[in-house]
């Protein structure tokens, strides 16, 4: 018996129709529609590679748009989109976040209602929370078991603690689903932030299905899971497209492959591959002690370090540190911006007042000694404070130590620069 391959694309969390305005993202009108169009062409990007590839199957475990506003347009557009691969057989499962319910975009008779066509003959939503199996129409020899978070109450049971309905008679099962692996350190969706998580699962879980490979949605960042000996079970592909700076840096599809040998068994393959036109980027740099164009050069050695494209990517630009007063950091955000698609300046500086020296007669003097009074003050109640019950250390009884400084600094910036410079204050 020759060897046989199995090739797919699995990508997940598209999150179309997603609102953008988020953290220190803000956007304007038209730059929103930009944003949502950046989305669909990422999905559209990805199904291009899967027919460019020629896969045998494309899974999507979960995430594929926003449930609550998700528009008539745009779900005639991903028909479109998954329709154009066909015959190339297209795998679903609702997550948590775009369950499946009566008046879900994946109900095909509540797209009727809207006058929108159904979902083209080469998709397979599955309906129900139960794990049910299917073959591909395409290759009989596999066998693909996948489950969809139904409704609006969240699955927190143990989702592969019993036995999966898999095929032994077909050569490669698959297994797709939205879930929550246990171990899982990374960012996580803020609708997901809370103790429990829907349908978790733990490796060992996974392993003892014994599946050939398992598609999983749920999570941001791409991670591959592996069994106790160091076995490919199965892996997140990760959001498509950063949407928050907890989702940094290059988010990808990814391009797998099984191959089965009568000899060596079975091997996977998988290649993470690139499809949003853009990156989100957070470039901390620190400025102290640094003239204004030794700024620049930190800046731009930073930016090569995280492999910025200026031209594409949304940067989130931090300086931090404390610089001399007669350097102005916001002169050189003011001359490096216009380099940028979009760069979101965060300041986190301080100008080095206090390594001058003050005239004693002066305002600034008096000023600089009675707020370094209230300084001590402040750190001198908290420490006295700090071991005591809650009820008789209530937060706000007292001006804290990082509120004078802030004020130190603010104060300063009136008296000698005649105007204040608001900065980001953790």
């Amino acid at each position: 018996m020759e060897s046989q391959k199995f090739t797919f694309l699995q990508f997940s969390d598209v999150r179309l129709d997603l609102p953008q305005n988020q953290g220190l993202l803000s956007y304007s009108s038209t730059q929103r529609l930009e944003r949502y169009t950046d989305l669909i062409e990422s999905f559209i990007n990805a199904l291009r590679v899967a027919q460019d590839k020629q896969v045998d199957a494309v899974f999507l475990p979960g995430g594929l748009f926003n449930l609550k506003t998700i528009r008539s347009q745009t779900i005639e557009l991903l028909l479109d989109a998954i329709a154009e691969i066909s015959p190339v057989p297209v795998v679903i499962t609702a997550g948590s976040l775009d369950p499946y319910q009566d008046d879900s975009p994946y109900n095909s008779d509540f797209l009727k209602v809207y006058g929108i066509k159904p979902w083209p003959e080469n998709v397979h939503v599955f309906t129900s929370s139960e794990f049910e199996a299917v073959k591909l129409p395409n290759r009989p020899d596999v066998t693909v078991v996948g489950m969809s978070h139904v409704g609006t109450k969240p699955n927190y049971e143990q989702v592969l603690s019993k036995p999966l309905p898999k095929d032994e008679s077909s050569l490669f099962n698959i297994l797709v689903f939205s879930g929550a692996l246990e171990s899982y350190q990374g960012p996580i969706y803020p609708q997901l932030a809370g103790p429990n998580k829907p349908a978790p699962f733990t490796e060992e879980q996974l392993e003892s299905q014994d599946f050939d490979y398992a598609a999983v949605g749920g999570y941001p960042d791409l991670l591959a899971i592996y069994a106790s000996n160091q076995r490919v079970l199965g892996a997140y592909s990760g959001c498509l497209s950063s949407s928050t700076f907890e989702e940094l840096g290059p988010k990808v599809a990814i391009l797998g492959q099984i191959t089965y040998d009568p000899e060596r068994g079975k091997e996977i393959l998988l290649e993470p591959i690139e499809v949003s036109s853009f990156r989100l980027v957070y470039l901390a740099v620190d400025i102290t002690g640094l003239d204004v164009d030794a700024i620049k050069e930190e800046i731009n050695y930073c930016m090569q370090e995280q492999d910025v494209r200026p031209d594409h990517d949304i940067v989130a630009l931090s300086l931090e540190g404390s610089f001399a007063p007669e350097a102005d950091p916001l002169a050189v955000i003011k001359d490096i911006e216009s380099d940028f698609y979009r760069l979101i300046f965060v300041n986190r500086t301080r100008p080095n007042y206090l390594s001058q020296e003050f005239d004693p007669r002066t305002t600034e003097a008096r000023y600089v000694e009675r707020m370094l009074q209230r300084l001590q003050e402040a750190e001198r109640k908290m420490a006295e404070l700090s071991g005591r019950d809650s009820l008789t250390g209530l937060p706000g009884a007292f001006i804290s130590a990082k509120t004078v400084e802030d004020a130190l600094y603010y104060g300063l910036d009136a008296l000698k620069q005649k105007r204040v410079t608001i900065r980001h204050v953790d």
